[in-house]
């Protein structure tokens, strides 16, 4: 099948774009890209796209997905899945270091390991949101790796070349701050990535075949699928090359079968066949040599889903503030604007962190135990690291999922997802005796202002229905003891903040000019 080895080329050249757009976007550090840019790239994530659908039906691009794996099997695992695509990277720079390596053979498929795992994904839709899809999905885990371990590396190479330029008088390249740093969202990062070179390097795509939900739903439509990869019996000499290049072990040369639940639709064995034996076929019937083989998946899904059921009562969901007490270690986490509140928050992200590596001024931050055991590495707004701009609306752009929604200018400026709460008792007019008023002077909506204390000095008062949250008044503050005088407190469920009076200014009369 000569005629058909132009499909490896093209997969390699389609994937490097996916992949390279992908770090693009996370490379936007200062969230300049167009939204659309976003946009093209997470529409044919599957299970993002499937989340965006549940909350806006217009958006469907999990359903090209699944229509393009019936036709033609797990073609998303090569060229669409950033995930997948760093394991091919990874795998080519292996197969390039000259060590011994054990040589690729056909593996029995661990169904016993791939479908309870995909069982416990599907219950958990039902008791703890996406929370195990969080940990899972192909997509989400890219988007840590990605905004964890790469933006950081791209931030400091940045700003090394800003600086080296600096010296001879270019500033064309601007420097960037460091988003602040959290151990658990990078170890956890580096957890995965680490998983997924260990099994790149003992088994190639041992994730995509094992682990992932993703691959797992795609795999069991591949055995429908239109065309599928198969071997010619005629033409086959059984020389083993096609073996020795797949990374999915799923050729098995003697029985000249090809396991398509598993084959990712790399094309490698189509270009290696010197026989022209192997390639996409109309593949209607099973192999006639296939033996049968009982069945246990079913069984096995069943005793994970009443595994995860007992187990569900352990996934504490400690963590989460109350909305109404002022105490600011007791003041609860607070959800971006645009998610409407902490429980869709939780429904609906999966963690891919694409909001939190294109704001802008870096509020938003991965979450720990905040939103509780099901909600961890979720973004939250952190105002000790900076504040929401009062219009800017980009993590609502970005989101593929659907837990952040689009707002409009109009919409932003008036969704209030916390309120102001002062304490005068730290605040440095009273506890030192000096002027400030940074609070009041950063607040976008005059929800903190200045009134007169003693001595000729002003203090913070606020108007809580006019705030909205943006934690400016609290990133601003500079008492340090115990804790910042003046933040912000959780509106669990969103509400719409009171537009602030206008005061009506007299016109003052002036004259014209006299030339």
């Amino acid at each position: 099948m000569r005629s058909q080895r132009w499909l490896r080329p093209l997969r390699i050249i389609i994937a490097l774009i996916i992949l390279a757009g992908f770090l693009v976007l996370f490379s936007d550090v200062k969230g300049k890209l167009p939204s659309s840019s976003y946009k093209v790239l997470t529409y044919l994530q599957l299970l993002p796209s499937v989340l965006k659908f549940i909350v806006l039906p217009g958006v469907a691009g999990f359903m090209i997905i699944l229509l393009v794996t019936l036709f033609s099997g797990r073609v998303y695992c090569s060229i669409l899945c950033p995930l997948g695509i760093m394991q091919d990277a990874i795998s080519y720079v292996w197969d390039k270091i000259p060590v011994k390596k054990k040589r690729r053979r056909f593996k029995k498929a661990l169904d016993y390991i791939r479908y309870p795992i995909l069982g416990a994904s599907v219950i958990s839709l039902f008791f703890t949101g996406v929370l195990a899809i969080n940990w899972l999905d192909p997509y989400a885990n890219f988007g840590k790796i990605a905004s964890n371990l790469y933006q950081p590396v791209y931030i400091a190479i940045r700003n090394l070349v800003s600086k080296g330029l600096m010296a001879v008088n270019i500033y064309s390249v601007q420097p960037f701050t460091q988003k602040e740093f959290t151990p658990l969202t990078f170890f956890f990062a580096l957890s995965v990535f680490l998983l997924i070179l260990i099994m790149v390097i003992y088994r190639d795509r041992l994730f995509c075949n094992t682990i992932c939900p993703v691959g797992a739903i795609l795999g069991l439509l591949s055995k429908i699928s239109f065309l599928k990869i198969a071997i010619n019996r005629t033409s086959c000499t059984q020389c083993g090359n096609c073996r020795v290049v797949c990374k999915a072990n799923c050729i098995n040369i003697k029985r000249m079968q090809v396991d398509e639940s598993r084959c990712v639709s790399c094309f490698n064995c189509i270009n290696v066949c010197n026989d022209s034996a192997i390639g996409l076929k109309q593949v209607w019937f099973k192999n006639e040599a296939e033996q049968p083989v009982t069945d246990t998946s079913k069984r096995t899904f069943l005793k994970a889903g009443l595994l995860f059921i007992g187990t569900y009562p352990l996934l504490a969901k400690a963590g989460e503030g109350e909305e109404d007490h002022p105490s600011f270690h007791h003041r609860g986490p607070i959800s971006p604007p645009g998610s409407q509140s902490i429980e869709h928050l939780k429904e609906k992200c999966i963690g891919c962190q694409l909001c939190i590596a294109a704001c802008p001024t870096k509020v938003l931050q991965p979450a720990f135990l905040e939103y509780g055991f099901t909600g961890m590495m979720l973004p939250r707004m952190a105002n000790k690291t900076g504040f929401c701009n009062y219009k800017c609306v980009k993590c609502s752009e970005v989101c593929p999922t659907g837990a952040i929604l689009p707002l409009s200018d109009e919409e932003k400026v008036t969704t209030q997802i916390g309120r102001v709460y002062f304490n005068k008792n730290l605040c440095i007019v009273e506890t030192e005796g000096t002027a400030c008023g940074s609070c009041s002077e950063h607040c976008p909506t005059q929800a903190v202002y200045m009134v007169p204390y003693h001595d000729g000095l002003t203090i913070p008062e606020t108007n809580p229905d006019i705030c909205v949250g943006c934690g400016a008044c609290e990133y601003a503050c500079p008492a340090e003891n115990p804790h910042v005088a003046i933040y912000v407190v959780t509106n669990k469920v969103h509400k719409v903040a009171q537009k602030p009076v206008a005061e009506e200014v007299e016109a003052a009369e002036t004259e014209d000019f006299p030339f």
